[in-house]
């Protein structure tokens, strides 16, 4: 089934529910369809069909005409290509060439940098003005042409992957691939038409698509639009636009906290929030629970639409504990020998996940399967994603419960254990004079990988002696940092952890 039929079934069934508020305007699901189907005709009528030829990039806030446009497109057999408009020029511009874009979609706020980017880049994209774009004198019921039938197996979206352990990577997913993903999640919602979805992360990221945008429209719930408020009128906005769902990754959540206690104000109304891109921490997490706010870890990476385990948001789990599998989805840990570890007693080891939304392979315009062979070769194992993770699992089947300890090349191994480093990191910040701080692996080509911190000093002029010996004083040995490297700051992610990779390749000088 298209998404876009299964869009026209919620529609029938609840023609007048809305489908998404913005600006204090709601659109029904009835409407919604209207919308897409006129547009289906023009975006026909204007780029034309060339299946897999199409491909059309999106410079574009969050916003209605992202919607109407994105499941237009897939009518025509067009793929999306969502771009967070706020990452830095050359990321953007790297992100349309190796898309491979034949077109540019754009709010009216970024036309002009839209226009800038494509000087730049040296590309000629036509752009598509999306909020301008209506097609009222179509059909209000699209139908595809005899010779150019949309498919299930048509790939309709190119997501991007964040880049955290080298070069940013493209994944290609189809209808099929998409409403699998959708309703994987389902349960774990406890979702009715009633909830109000909302988050502040642009869509371009793959949480923030799937459970943000496409879960919430393809589940019969409402899509709220966030357009940029802040302090109290954000917390007026959460009321008045009935928002019970609010997603984001966990600096958005204490910030969202720290505004309710400089307003001397709670959260009525919100029945969940879900965490993307690390835990929070247990104080935070604490004052959602007394805010009788139940709270959600998602665990994900693009290779597989940014879901793989998820926190049940009826239980108020809290922070960090362990989350369940998806329906669907199948997981084992290997060890070092690539073996599968036996449960269903508790077991540790390197992470892999085999389930419909998967990716087939990574994807780079121009580039030939072979090209690409070896990068998808190291993810891909037959039909089991090797996301790089460590993971423990306890149970099977329905029983079975998943905590993620980190990256691989984040953590130290050693016999047969393995052991994150955010002990070191709570360390270090508590050290007087240091701003900020963490400690990151480095591969060494004899002996043991060894532990380093990078360290932003704050007043004062604390010496690499003076941090290394109070490391010694409250660190098991294996974890005490062996050396420091002063940096101005620390690269963080989208989850607002160190970046590890980065610290590594950019310090990884100081052991020589």
């Amino acid at each position: 089934m298209l998404i876009t039929q299964l869009l026209s079934q919620i529609a029938v069934k609840n023609p007048t529910r809305p489908a998404y508020r913005y600006l204090g305007k709601e659109t029904s699901f009835s409407e919604l369809k209207i919308r897409v189907a006129r547009l289906s005709y023009l975006f026909q009528n204007e780029i034309g069909h060339h299946p897999g030829g199409v491909r059309v990039a999106f410079l574009a806030r969050n916003s209605p005409a992202l919607i109407q446009t994105f499941f237009a497109l897939t009518n025509i057999r067009a793929t999306s290509i969502p771009i967070d408009p706020d990452r830095p020029r050359d990321e953007i511009e790297n992100w349309l060439k190796e898309s491979g874009a034949t077109h540019l979609a754009v709010t009216s706020d970024l036309i002009a940098p839209a226009r800038e980017i494509l000087s730049s880049a040296r590309l000629s994209l036509p752009i598509i003005e999306i909020e301008k774009k209506q097609g009222g004198e179509y059909d209000s019921s699209f139908t595809a042409q005899t010779d150019n039938q949309p498919a299930e197996n048509d790939i309709i979206l190119i997501l991007r992957t964040a880049g955290t352990t080298g070069h940013p990577k493209l994944v290609t997913f189809t209808h099929k691939q998409l409403r699998f993903g959708a309703s994987s999640i389902r349960g774990t919602y406890h979702i009715n038409l009633s909830d109000r979805f909302l988050t502040k992360i642009s869509w371009a990221h793959p949480f923030a698509f799937l459970h943000a945008l496409l879960f919430p429209i393809l589940s019969g719930a409402t899509v709220v639009i966030d357009h940029g408020l802040e302090g109290a009128e954000f917390l007026d906005f959460l009321i008045e636009s009935r928002t019970n769902r609010v997603l984001g990754a966990p600096l958005f959540f204490w910030k969202l906290l720290m505004t309710c206690r400089s307003e001397k104000r709670t959260l009525p109304g919100i029945k969940s929030i879900t965490v993307a891109g690390g835990p929070l921490s247990s104080d935070v997490a604490r004052v959602f629970g007394l805010m009788k706010i139940s709270v959600g870890h998602c665990y994900g990476q693009t290779e597989n639409l940014w879901t793989i385990s998820m926190q049940d948001t009826a239980l108020s789990e809290g922070s960090s504990s362990a989350e369940k599998g998806l329906p669907g989805f199948k997981y084992k840990v290997v060890d070092d020998n690539g073996d599968e570890i036996p449960g269903p007693k508790p077991r540790t080891g390197r992470l892999a996940v085999t389930t419909p939304t998967a990716m087939s392979g990574y994807y780079r315009h121009g580039a030939e399967k072979k090209d690409l062979a070896q990068e998808t070769k190291n993810a891909l194992r037959g039909t089991w994603l090797y996301t790089g993770d460590v993971a423990r699992l306890d149970g099977d089947g329905d029983t079975l419960s998943i905590q993620l300890l980190g990256r691989q090349s984040d953590l130290l191994h050693i016999d047969e254990e393995y052991e994150s480093l955010n002990e070191v990191n709570q360390v270090l910040k508590e050290i007087q004079g240091v701003d900020d701080g963490a400690a990151f692996i480095v591969p060494r080509a004899t002996g043991k990988p060894i532990v380093l911190c990078a360290i932003v000093r704050g007043a004062g002029s604390i010496s690499d002696k003076q941090i290394l010996d109070y490391c010694v004083g409250k660190l098991p040995a294996n974890l005490a940092p062996k050396a420091v490297a002063f940096t101005d700051f620390i690269p963080k992610d989208f989850g607002n952890q160190p970046n590890y990779t980065k610290l590594r390749h950019q310090f990884s000088g100081i052991t020589s």
